[in-house]
């Protein structure tokens, strides 16, 4: 049988109350009882010394000077706050006693030591008793017996303890009650987790969980599932995004390969042709495997961000190395490369994909620009932050399109420019790998005229 949070927090809650109630109980009762029967004893030691100085000594024989004291009311009636006095030998026996007493007498109690409070009972009655011994010239010579009826009293505890004893079983049940209610009410926002998570599936990740009003630990992990959620719908989407990407992107070359092979069987071909549809076809293997190395770096972005590695990095020194790279399709082209600084920046970054970044933008540069044509770059500080910008005068982008081109696959205007080959991530890489590594990416551009390509630095 399972018990529901809810009632396990009241539970909890109570039975931990229980004991404490239970001790503030017994507190209560005790306090009370003391102060009760501390007042009774006080009231029957002051009686016992008022009547002790009323006392005379004839031959060894104790006895009472003043006999109109039993006129009072509390000596004579049962009634009315009755005060028993007895006088007792040595040995027990009664010598004199009080009027109210009629045929009973108080039992001396001699284990009892001298002015010592105790209860017995007379009459059926329960009374506080206390005795004094009686001395002539430091000889006993009999015993002093001083009690009045406490049944009242001993009622009122009775009483109270009932009370407690009731209410103790009632507050828990009361207190169980009022628990389970506010901790329902608490718990309203896991129950809203749960109603949620029923409701995420593979196809549905957009559900989300509402914030609770108050802030508490339930928000904060309100607020952590959601973020959760966020990332788990985020890790969806790239591997949907990735495997579209890739099926839409791979299927071309295959079906190029493929169509290049077929007809390559079909008849006997000369050893040039064999070589040039080969050729032909490592061509289309070596684009498949820049797209796949490219695909695969886009799927890697949100692990990349946990694995940056931030490290000193003089702009300069790497344009130069990356440069040196792109050499060869430079002078195909018999392009010139400008570099103006106005000193030596270094920024504090991840050096691979800060390196990706600028190959990448140097790169579009020189695929997009005209035979003999000049490509600058400039590296200077604007308002305090390092600026990375590279100029070309190549064939531009439309104003529409300079946001589209930074969305994966997209290409400006492919079929007016079919020499120029390309799959249209390389942007799309440079502007999330910008965003990881907090940079300013800008593209202004007019069409036939050129682009400009700004990176700026922010930390």
């Amino acid at each position: 049988m399972t018990t529901s949070f809810k009632n396990k927090i009241a539970l909890n809650f109570t039975l931990s109350t229980a004991l404490l109630i239970a001790v503030v109980f017994l507190v209560i009762y005790s306090i009370v009882n003391l102060t009760v029967f501390g007042r009774l004893e006080k009231d029957l030691s002051f009686e016992a010394k008022e009547h002790l100085e009323e006392l005379g000594i004839k031959n060894g024989i104790p006895y009472f000077e003043d006999k109109i004291e039993w006129l009072e009311r509390e000596h004579l009636f049962l009634e009315i706050n009755p005060i028993f006095v007895q006088l007792s030998g040595l040995d027990g026996k009664v010598i004199d006693k009080s009027p109210n007493l009629k045929t009973d007498e108080l039992k001396p109690d001699f284990s009892k030591t001298d002015m010592e409070f105790f209860r017995t009972k007379l009459l059926g009655r329960s009374i506080g008793q206390m005795q004094i011994i009686v001395k002539e010239k430091s000889k006993k010579v009999g015993y002093l017996v001083v009690a009045f009826p406490i049944d009242e009293s001993e009622r009122v505890m009775s009483n109270l303890q009932a009370v407690l004893l009731i209410s103790f079983p009632a507050v828990l049940l009361l207190l169980f009650l009022i628990t389970r209610y506010m901790a329902g009410r608490s718990i309203e926002p896991v129950l809203s987790v749960i109603d949620t998570a029923d409701k995420i599936t593979n196809e549905n990740l957009t559900a989300r969980i509402p914030l609770p009003a108050r802030k508490d630990e339930l928000k904060k992990l309100v607020i952590t599932i959601n973020a959760l959620m966020d990332r788990i719908e985020n890790a969806v989407d790239r591997e949907k995004q990735f495997t579209s990407d890739a099926s839409h992107e791979l299927r071309t070359p295959l079906a190029i390969i493929k169509g290049t092979l077929e007809v390559l069987i079909r008849k006997p071909r000369t050893s040039q042709e064999y070589i040039d549809k080969v050729s032909y076809c490592i061509n289309e293997i070596n684009r498949i495997n820049y797209l796949v190395d490219q695909l695969l770096l886009l799927a890697r972005f949100e692990s990349q961000k946990k694995a940056m590695d931030s490290q000193r990095i003089d702009l300069s020194e790497l344009t130069e190395v990356i440069l040196i790279r792109q050499q060869e399709k430079i002078l195909a082209k018999s392009l010139s490369i400008t570099l103006k600084t106005d000193d030596r920046h270094v920024v504090y970054s991840d050096p691979y994909m800060l390196d990706i970044i600028i190959e990448n933008l140097i790169s579009n540069a020189v695929k997009y620009s005209s035979n003999f044509d000049n490509i600058m770059v400039y590296i200077n500080l604007e308002n305090q932050k390092p600026v990375y910008k590279i100029i070309d005068h190549g064939i531009g982008i439309a104003p529409a399109e300079i946001e589209k081109i930074k969305e994966p696959f997209y290409r400006s205007n492919p079929l007016g420019h079919p020499e120029i080959k390309g799959n249209g991530l390389g942007l799309s890489i440079v502007k999330r790998m910008s965003e990881l590594l907090n940079l300013d990416f800008l593209i202004e551009s007019e069409l036939n005229k050129g682009t400009s390509v700004s990176l700026i630095f922010n930390s």
